[in-house]
């Protein structure tokens, strides 16, 4: 049984060869932030548990707002009718009163169903969305009944890392900065990269095996000349001329380009250089540095001009501007500025 790890990427993939090579377990708790792993996980336990031609038979699926806990375990506890095994699938199980009830299920498991839980917590920090308790008898007793795998949102740093892997995995390549502005354009939903990612391959000719900068432009709509990941890449520069021009493009288009994500993807990136830092002041190799940090190679001297323009206090002093920025974008005290009007003073503090 795969160990628990905070690594949800690592956790995936040993959890996958488990269940594909046949080691599966009678109960699964997949629940979590990133709703993509928990759907493949449960898609890839539907396939494996039950052959095509017993599907009819031994494949029940229920949506947390239409069945109750009662009915689960009543459904889980049946003996398969003519087939050896049976799969019960509980998806958006969030929806159910009280998902905890089916924890009478435990007290005594039927060996011929697998039973799969599917639990997905709200990623919008907007919303408020009920977890699962871990400190709860039903956590603790689904821990040993089967498995419980907590899917967990990849960090925004390592976004570009998981596309390049994705895209390898079909059986294509991608140029570092096509996934760095695919990644810009999707953000963290691994789900919309994915369909993205499947869009481009059914796009592009035969014979093609590389996704570049232009065919992301094309089809996804992003321009690279005119994007967060290029007024990051100037202000690593100090390429002022080009830095105001991408951002006097996002203040003609404020409801393409706003102003909170363009500050979120800045602050992402200072924060990202004075890691950079640290790891350098600790005696790691720029290459050793890159590689923690999920950074591309490939945009090392990047990294290497930032940390140059933008010394420890430098670095510091423009995070600070970016979190007053932000709480003035979201109140009164911008006064009559626009959100163009902040970005570009904010622009010309963190050049200054």
């Amino acid at each position: 049984m795969a160990k628990a790890t905070t690594d949800t990427v690592q956790e995936y993939k040993a959890l996958r060869e488990e269940i594909l090579r046949g080691d599966i377990q009678p109960f699964y708790l997949l629940f979590g932030k990133e709703h993509y792993y928990i759907d493949e996980l449960c898609k890839l336990l539907m396939e494996q548990v039950v052959p095509p031609e017993e599907r009819d038979f031994g494949q029940l699926v229920y949506f947390g707002a239409d069945v109750t806990a009662n009915q689960v375990v009543s459904a889980a506890r049946q003996y398969p009718m003519m087939i050896a095994r049976q799969i019960v699938v509980v998806k958006e199980a969030q929806m159910m009163k009280k998902v905890e009830d089916i924890g009478v299920y435990f007290e005594g498991i039927q060996p011929t169903t697998v039973l799969v839980i599917c639990y997905k917590t709200n990623n919008d920090p907007t919303k408020s969305g009920k977890n699962i308790d871990k400190r709860s008898t039903f956590y603790k007793q689904a821990k040993k009944a089967g498995v419980v795998f907590e899917s967990n949102p990849i960090p925004d740093y390592r976004i570009a890392r998981w596309i390049d892997a994705y895209v390898a995995e079909q059986g294509m390549r991608i140029d570092p900065d096509a996934a760095a502005l695919l990644a810009e354009s999707a953000g963290t939903d691994l789900q919309k990269l994915a369909l993205t990612v499947d869009k481009l391959r059914k796009l592009l000719p035969e014979d093609r095996n590389r996704i570049g900068i232009a065919d992301i432009e094309e089809n996804v709509g992003m321009s690279r000349d005119y994007s967060a990941f290029e007024l990051t890449k100037a202000l690593s520069l100090k390429d002022a001329p080009k830095a105001f021009r991408i951002v006097q493009f996002f203040a003609d288009s404020p409801k393409r380009f706003p102003i909170q994500m363009t500050m979120a993807a800045l602050s992402s990136h200072f924060i990202r250089l004075l890691r950079y830092h640290a790891l350098l002041q600790s005696g790691l190799s720029r290459n050793e540095i890159l590689a923690q940090l999920g950074i591309n190679p490939y945009f090392g001297s990047e990294y290497d001009a930032a940390v140059r323009n933008y010394p420890v206090k430098k670095a510091m002093k423009v995070i600070s501007l970016l979190k007053d920025y932000d709480q003035r974008s979201k109140s009164n005290t911008r006064g009559e500025a626009s959100d163009g009007d902040l970005l570009k003073e904010l622009t010309a503090k963190i050049l200054a």
